[in-house]
């Protein structure tokens, strides 16, 4: 059995996230958690609180530059889910487990700043890209 321990966080793309986080703290009542923050993989990010706790993140993915993989996302395929994130307690274990049973995983990826990180290749989840990422590096 899979050693996932929960969703940590929803990454959703979106083309303005100034336009879209309304939809998702007034429409949705949705709290934002932390200060917005510039990825230097060429986007910007704002997490939002699900339910109470902070077990749970949505976090809006906005590109700033043509060469970050949230804009080429965002030109293949409009807004919408870009990643679900995996809490487990053993990555490396977890993945490979997965790859085991014939997952696609991504050799050598990691998450800025974050050693105990791996990945689950869209091919292998139906177009959607899983991060798992160990319990001390989740936000």
């Amino acid at each position: 059995m899979t050693a996932f321990d929960g969703i940590a966080c929803v990454s959703i793309a979106v083309r303005s996230i100034d336009e879209a986080l309304p939809d998702y703290t007034e429409g949705l009542g949705l709290t934002v958690t932390h200060e917005p923050q510039v990825s230097p993989r060429g986007f910007d990010l704002r997490w939002v609180e699900l339910g109470a706790g902070g077990r749970t993140f949505l976090e809006l993915l906005e590109p700033t530059s043509e060469d970050s993989p949230v804009h080429r996302f965002l030109e293949r395929r409009g807004p919408g889910v870009y990643q679900v994130r995996f809490i487990a307690d053993d990555v490396g274990g977890t993945l490979g487990e997965l790859a085991g049973r014939g997952v696609r995983t991504i050799e050598g990826a990691h998450a800025e700043g974050h050693a105990d990180v791996g990945f689950v290749h869209p091919a292998s989840t139906h177009g959607v890209l899983f991060e798992v990422m160990g319990r001390q590096a989740r936000p």
